[in-house]
C-alpha cells in the first residue's frame, strides 16, 4: 500500500506485477498518520498495515495508462491556456489606458497584427503590445494543436454513445471540451449519475449535522479542481443556451 503522490502511479506500476493488489491511499484522508505525534517511517507502516487489515483505508481509484496520458494532455493545455489569457488582458490593458475600440472579430486574430500594430502609442507600449501579441499567437498555435488531438481522441469508444453525445450537444460544447472533461473522470460523462459529478468535482455543499443543528456551507471543493472548472463552464453555457434554461429572476 502506498500513498497518492506525484509519483504514485509509477510505483504502482512497479509494484503491482509483483505483489498482491496494490491500495492507493487518500493521504489527506488517512488522519491517524498526519496527527501522529510520533511519526517514523516504521510506525507509519504498523499504523497502515492496521488500517488495511480493518479494511479502514480510504482508497483511491487508479486510472489506467490511456487515462493518465490524457489527463497529462488536458493538464498541459490548461497550464498554456492561462499564461494566452493573461496576454490577451494585457493587450485589453492598452485599449483601455487609451480610451480605444478593439477591432472588428477576433481581437488577436493574426490577421489584425497590423492593426494593433499600428496604433498611436508610445515605443513602450508598441513593444508591449508587439511582444503581447506574439506571445498569444503563439500560445494560440501550440493549443490548437494540443486540441487537434483532444479532438481525435474523442472519436474513441468511449465517446461514442448517445447519452455522451448529448452531454456534449445539450452543452454547445465541441469535440475538445468533452475530452477535457472525460480525463479526470476516468470514463464517459454519461457513465456517471449527476450525484457523482457533483461529489467528484468538489461541488456539493459542505454540512455540519449533529444532534438539532444541521447547517450548510459552501462548496467542499473536495474534488478535482480541473472538473470542477469545467462543470462550472458548462453550467453557464448551459444557462445561456440550453433551450431549457432558468430564466433569471
Amino acid at each position: 500500500m502506498l500513498e497518492a503522490t506525484a509519483n504514485a502511479w509509477l510505483l504502482y506500476d512497479q509494484l503491482q506485477p509483483l505483489v498482491a493488489p496494490v491500495v492507493v491511499a487518500h493521504p489527506q484522508a488517512v488522519k491517524l498518520i498526519a496527527a501522529a505525534r510520533v511519526k517514523t517511517d516504521s510506525r507509519d507502516t504498523l499504523k497502515l498495515a492496521s488500517l488495511l487489515a480493518a479494511n479502514l483505508i480510504p482508497a483511491v481509484w487508479v486510472p489506467p495508462q490511456e487515462v493518465r496520458a490524457l489527463r497529462s494532455l488536458v493538464t498541459h493545455r490548461n497550464r498554456l491556456v492561462k499564461p494566452r489569457t493573461q496576454a490577451g488582458n494585457r493587450l485589453h490593458s492598452v485599449l483601455h489606458r487609451h480610451n480605444l475600440d478593439p477591432p472588428p472579430g477576433k481581437p488577436f486574430a493574426i490577421h489584425q497584427r497590423e492593426w494593433w500594430l499600428t496604433l498611436d502609442l508610445s515605443l513602450a507600449d508598441k513593444l508591449r503590445v508587439h511582444q503581447a501579441m506574439r506571445l498569444y499567437q503563439t500560445l494560440e498555435a501550440l493549443i490548437q494543436e494540443i486540441e487537434a488531438e483532444l479532438g481525435r481522441l474523442s472519436t474513441c469508444e468511449q465517446m461514442s454513445s448517445n447519452r455522451f453525445r448529448f452531454w456534449c450537444n445539450c452543452l454547445d460544447w465541441g469535440s475538445s471540451p468533452p475530452c477535457v472533461s472525460w480525463p479526470p473522470l476516468g470514463r464517459s460523462p454519461a457513465d456517471r449519475s449527476a450525484k457523482h459529478l457533483v461529489g467528484y468535482a468538489g461541488l456539493g455543499a459542505s454540512v455540519h449535522q449533529s444532534g438539532e443543528t444541521n447547517r450548510g456551507g459552501r462548496i467542499t471543493k473536495e474534488g478535482r479542481s480541473d472538473l470542477r472548472g469545467i462543470m462550472v463552464e458548462a453550467a453557464w453555457v448551459a444557462v445561456e443556451h440550453h433551450p431549457q434554461r432558468i430564466s433569471p429572476i
